[in-house]
């Protein structure tokens, strides 16, 4: 639990289904990163409370608030983190990287959606 909350965390990449060298090639790029969600910060407190903070200042384009907050748990037994209101696989949790997945299926379709955080 400390290497998840000892410092905020930043998106790098969010999309879905895998393939490459890193196990994730990112076939459909999540627009809301590629918005202005990869300019949030994600702080995981030691409470189960965190927050998405804005690094921008509002603007006329970007009226959002500037935190927005969530609930969190870790079984860390399961490598299971609950965040954005789902159940997340943890696939890496380093002191540079948090990798989490979720596998969909929806209609006979698999797909995996990957969330690359970064310190």
């Amino acid at each position: 639990m400390e290497l998840l909350t000892h410092s905020p965390w930043k998106y790098e990449k969010a999309a879905f289904d895998s393939d490459d060298e890193d196990g994730v090639s990112f076939n459909a790029l999540d627009p809301r990163i590629i918005g202005f969600e990869k300019d949030y910060s994600i702080v995981f407190r030691k409470d189960g409370t965190g927050a998405m903070k804005d690094g921008k200042a509002k603007t006329r384009h970007h009226p959002g608030p500037d935190s927005l907050p969530f609930l969190w748990s870790f079984q860390n037994k399961d490598s299971l983190l609950y965040f954005q209101d789902q159940y997340y696989r943890v696939q890496t949790l380093n002191n540079d990287h948090l990798v989490i997945y979720a596998d969909h299926k929806l209609g006979g379709v698999s797909s995996r959606y990957t969330i690359v955080l970064r310190h």
